[in-house]
């Protein structure tokens, strides 16, 4: 049977400019990719065909061969040329991310030999992304935890959907956002090939006063005019247990003391952050007649003058 025309079977002009072309691809790529059309035979043959008039047509030398000669160009050998992975010509046209969210992830990589154009050789199975929210200390010390995925697998050759229960350990140090890689626990390949990997993506709950930033972890220590004033020693629940602040005679309000290695571990490193803690002042609301009294006293055995060079008068 002879090949049908390739501008004809991407629905284009002969004169159709890069982008279009594209386009056309694109859509007709959406209506007969083999995951969209699975079984289908026809789908599949289709998919095949404008696929290779892709191939040849947004390659600039080999669109002048076929404008010139027509298939009669390709007679010598085949448009692949040695062979191309189908996912690189998807990946640059975006359809890529297309099909991954149809399937809820990213599409495992598939591979095509031109010899056999269309049949999978041994391909990989596909990646499984999961997500999993742990909690703010959790994820400072790391974890070992179950999750259960579902994934297909091959039970006597027939392909069915299940779960399975997989051991994962979560290292210290995660984050929002951390990728931790289990190699061989994705998707069963369908043709013999390596099983694709899976993916935990770490959710990390919030902490009711510590905030962590990059490695570093930030908290706003309220004091008493006393403790500030005097000095004082606390004593802080973090990740690592019980951390001990010495505050200083006479710390200012809005100073802000650092801890050195007292963060949160390197996810890819052996060292640790720093905590950093920023002490406020916390008076009472209401003050009684004799304590107003002593302050009055405290200021006048202790006089200073705290906007001083800045041209403003007391009234």
């Amino acid at each position: 049977m002879s090949k049908r025309d390739y501008y004809e079977l991407l629905g284009v002009n002969r004169d159709v400019s890069s982008e279009q072309l594209k386009r056309a691809f694109k859509k007709l790529a959406r209506k007969y990719h083999p995951d969209v059309n699975p079984g289908n035979k026809s789908a599949e043959e289709r998919f095949k065909e404008i696929s290779e008039a892709y191939a040849v047509l947004s390659d600039v030398e080999k669109r002048r061969k076929y404008d010139t000669m027509g298939h009669a160009a390709f007679s010598g050998g085949n448009p692949w040329e040695g062979g191309i992975n189908m996912e690189d010509i998807l990946k640059d046209i975006g359809i890529g991310d297309i099909f991954g969210s149809f399937f809820g992830g990213q599409r495992g990589r598939t591979s095509y030999r031109s010899s056999n154009w269309g049949s999978p050789v041994n391909t990989k199975g596909e990646d499984v992304n999961y997500s999993i929210e742990i909690g703010f200390d959790d994820a400072l010390r790391g974890l070992e935890t179950v999750v259960t995925v579902p994934k297909n697998i091959i039970n006597n050759g027939v392909l069915r959907r299940a779960t399975e229960r997989i051991k994962v350990k979560i290292p210290a140090g995660v984050s929002n956002g951390s990728r931790i890689r289990l190699t061989g626990k994705g998707e069963t390949s369908q043709t013999g090939g390596k099983n694709g990997d899976l993916y935990i993506l770490t959710k990390v709950s919030t902490h009711p006063y510590i905030e962590r930033k990059g490695d570093n972890l930030y908290i706003d220590l309220p004091l008493t005019l006393g403790e500030l004033s005097l000095g004082t020693r606390v004593e802080l629940e973090t990740f690592e247990g019980v951390t001990k602040v010495t505050i200083p005679p006479g710390t200012q309000n809005g100073q802000r003391l650092r801890l050195n290695g007292k963060g949160a571990p390197q996810m890819k490193g052996t060292g640790k952050g720093d905590l950093f803690v920023a002490v406020s002042l916390k008076l009472p609301e209401r003050i009684d007649e004799k304590s107003k009294d002593l302050i009055r006293e405290f200021e006048r055995l202790n006089p200073i003058d705290p906007r001083e060079g800045m041209n403003i008068s007391r009234t």
